[in-house]
């Protein structure tokens, strides 16, 4: 299977960043009537009908076959619906910034994962990279900490989650479908599953001002449209392990952007955070260019 790693690096950069930006739109979604539950459903549910209008016009075919429809099943359930709603239900507990760092966990945890069970290589320079994104994001954490073990543990789980979301991604047979499909099942799933949980924890709210439902638009286009069509592609061409180191831009992108929006505080520690992770992104660049140069 031909791939392009110098692609797959940017797709999982610019996929990552937008993640990344999904929080600054959230506080001003929240601030006009929304909710977390809310915002999660609706940017699956605005997304879906979007992505099979492009996929008609392109003709590209939604046929799977059973073992990709069960593939296809559990991204929703682990991607859009239980990472959302443990992460999201983390920050009600504990500091954003310790949320972060556990939820950051899954790359450690897909790479263990990629070679132990499913004997995958893993590469000198994927090791240091990994070693720099942790410390990179352990920067990021505050002097004191809020260890409130339930969400702890939401934080955790999260990180769990979209660990097995990537490594299905990367291993379940759906490399070869179009990212726009993949996106378009996972959105179904997920709008059905987040509907029936908020409407019996009653979490769902309709009365948002004209703003609110604007920018959760807005943000269900860039996430479920953009962000998770660029996964699969990213995925298909450097594998989970680097999809998944290459995801740790997403906090840099949240504290760069919290800086120049928001105004929040941008600190020694969390620039020498950024600068870590950096390198991190740098190492893996110049592997791909010396790979790339010898095939």
């Amino acid at each position: 299977m031909k791939t392009n790693k110098t692609l797959g690096l940017i797709f999982a950069i610019l996929a990552a960043t937008i993640y990344g930006c999904t929080g600054i739109l959230a506080k001003v979604t929240y601030s006009e009537g929304c909710n977390t539950m809310t915002l999660t459903m609706f940017r699956s549910v605005f997304s879906a009908p979007v992505l099979y209008l492009y996929l008609k016009l392109r003709g590209v075919s939604l046929k799977v076959t059973k073992k990709q429809m069960k593939t296809l099943i559990l991204l929703g359930i682990m991607g859009a619906t239980l990472t959302s709603v443990f992460l999201y239900g983390s920050y009600n507990y504990i500091s954003v910034g310790l949320t972060t760092c556990i939820h950051f966990v899954y790359p450690v945890i897909v790479a263990i994962v990629s070679v132990a069970v499913f004997k995958d290589k893993i590469s000198k320079s994927k090791i240091i990279a990994i070693v720099l994104s942790v410390a990179g994001l352990a920067m990021f954490l505050e002097k004191d900490l809020d260890l409130n073990m339930t969400g702890i543990i939401f934080a955790l789980l999260s990180g769990v989650a979209y660990s097995i979301y990537v490594l299905a991604m990367d291993k379940g047979g759906v490399r070869d479908l179009h990212p726009m499909a993949i996106a378009f099942y996972c959105c179904c799933v997920a709008s059905v599953l987040l509907f029936c949980y908020g409407t019996a924890t009653d979490q769902l709210v309709y009365d948002m001002t004209p703003k609110g439902w604007f920018y959760m638009f807005v943000m269900a286009m860039c996430v479920s449209v953009g962000a998770n069509s660029m996964i699969p592609v990213a995925v298909k061409n450097v594998g989970g392990t680097v999809t998944s180191i290459m995801g740790m831009f997403e906090p840099i992108s949240t504290v760069i952007l919290g800086y120049l929006v928001l105004d929040e505080t941008m600190t020694i520690r969390g620039l020498v955070g950024c600068a870590l992770v950096i390198a991190a992104v740098v190492i893996l660049t110049l592997e791909s260019a010396v790979e790339k140069k010898k095939a």
